[in-house]
Formats: C-alpha cells, structure tokens, sequence
C-alpha cells in the first residue's frame, strides 16, 4: 500500500462526507490556528521482499486530517448537543464562545504480513490495522454578556477510539469504516464538551 494510494481513499471519503453547520450568535465555536489545510500522509515504513521461498510486506502511514475537517466534526457534536440540551435558555442573552485548541485527527494504517513457501504448502499471515492516536479534544471557553466576559475556563474530553483490525472488507472500504466512526466518536466528544461546560457554568 503506498502513500499515493492510501490518500487517495482517506481523501475521496473526507471530500464527500465534510458536514456543514448552522451559524448561531449565541454559540461561536472557532477552530484550531493552523497552516495547514489539507490531509497529510507520511510512510513511515515500505518494504516488499518477494523471495524464493519467502515473501514479506510492511507498508506504516501516518495520517493527519486536515484540522478544518476535524473541527467540522466535534463542531457538528456541539452544535447538535447545544439543540438537544437547551443551552441557548441555559445562557440566556449571553454568548459561549469556544475555542478549539487540540482536535483528534491522526491515526496509524498498517498493512504488513509474510508467506512462507514450503516444499508441498505454505503458510501466511497478515494483518491490515488502523490505530488511532491517544489524543484528547482541549478547548477553552469564554461566556460574554454585551462584550464582557462573565465566565471563562477550559474543557478536555478523552477520546474513546480504539484500534480496529481488517477481517472482510477491502483496504478502501476498511478505511472508510474506519473514518465513519472517527466522525461519530469526534461527534461524542462534542457532545461531551458541551455538557462539561454547561457543569461548569452553572456550578
């Protein structure tokens, strides 16, 4: 699996699946300040051995999505708690402004196994793995009341993603489960955050 290739899948999926928001003026959820713009894949390890009684493969890429998509994400969470939950009542005439500082976003595709020919068999194993990051949303807030700041601190919500293993599905559609799943837990943890804050600014 080379890098070309992989981004190819991520990309195709990020591309026709990037979730738009309504606009509140009692809620401003600002994104991380970041260059960076784009999807960005690094092979961390390529190696393909295709000997005579012996093949093996390892192809490592870290992938990053791009800080734009991943605050989509939680902002579509927070967007939709912030509905269900009656936060708009809960402030009132004030308005919550949070800043996302550190967002989930990277993940670790592996895709390596070996054959072993022998005189009348072989034998194989493989594994197609991906593994999130250990990355926590972080994000600070501020509760304004005609340009004032009433109540202002910070949230942190653990991400729950856990490393998921290929058994069916082809590389692409593996990925895209994958990435399906991304968008729900980033949609938790939204979730999560606001009902943290609402904790905070009524303690």
């Amino acid at each position: 699996m080379s890098t070309k290739k992989y981004s190819g899948f991520v990309d195709e999926k990020i591309k026709t699946d990037t979730p738009a928001q309504e606009p509140k003026n009692w809620l401003v959820v600002n994104s991380p300040v970041t260059e960076e713009n784009n999807n960005t894949f690094k092979q961390l390890n390529y190696s393909f051995v295709p000997a005579i009684l012996y093949w093996g493969w390892n192809s490592t890429i870290e992938c990053e999505i791009n800080p734009q998509t991943a605050a989509n994400y939680v902002r579509s969470g927070i967007f939709k708690a912030a509905d269900s939950l009656g936060l708009n009542s809960r402030i009132k005439d004030r308005q919550l402004v949070i800043n996302l500082k550190k967002t989930p976003s990277k993940f670790l595709y592996e895709n390596k196994g070996h054959v072993l020919f022998l005189l009348i068999a072989y034998t194989t194993s493989g594994l197609e793995a991906i593994t999130p990051y250990p990355i926590s949303l972080e994000v600070d807030y501020q509760l304004t009341e005609n340009g004032e700041v009433v109540a202002n601190g910070v949230g942190v919500v653990q991400s729950k993603a856990q490393p998921v293993a290929n058994i069916w599905k082809s590389s692409k559609k593996f990925t895209w489960m994958y990435l399906d799943e991304y968008k729900k837990e980033s949609n938790r943890m939204g979730t999560e955050l606001v009902k943290n804050i609402m904790q905070q600014i009524e303690d």
